[in-house]
């Protein structure tokens, strides 16, 4: 385990911009401006969740995830619309199946664009957020060993 000090050091490096192995962990379609962005965005964020002196193991970062994803789609339309498409969010064939899961194919309360748009993002930060939580905890670990 790891404590949130050492763990918000390492995400202060992926803040500035070290990447570790994040892109290879997200879909396909992961890559450019927009995605890197997203990712500093991740890692402060995560930053933030965190107590300094609270031990945490990788399953502990994830289950911060969730609310975390939902936070990210709290917003106004126009501007999860833009985030989607900045993304190529809908591009995904990786993110289609965990969608259709959430959303039961589509029936129901996600047939309409804006309804799925918001699924969509949710999908795409709780990937975000897993990718940064498990390089941010693997990076943290190897520094401890050595």
């Amino acid at each position: 385990m790891t404590t949130g000090k050492e763990l918000k050091a390492t995400l202060q490096k992926i803040e500035d911009g070290e990447r570790f192995d994040i892109f290879n962990l997200l879909p396909d379609i992961a890559g450019g401006e927009a995605w890197a962005a997203e990712i500093k965005d991740c890692a402060r964020s995560m930053a933030d969740w965190l107590d300094d002196d609270r031990d945490y193991t990788l399953d502990d970062l994830r289950d911060l995830g969730g609310d975390w994803s939902n936070s990210e789609c709290e917003d106004y339309y126009s501007n999860i619309n833009k985030r989607v498409q900045d993304l190529s969010l809908w591009a995904s064939n990786e993110l289609d199946g965990e969608v259709a899961d959430i959303t039961g194919g589509g029936d129901g309360a996600y047939s309409s664009l804006t309804a799925l748009q918001g699924v969509y993002l949710y999908v795409a930060m709780r990937q975000l957020w897993d990718a940064v939580a498990d390089q941010a905890h693997q990076n943290t670990e190897e520094e401890g060993e050595e």
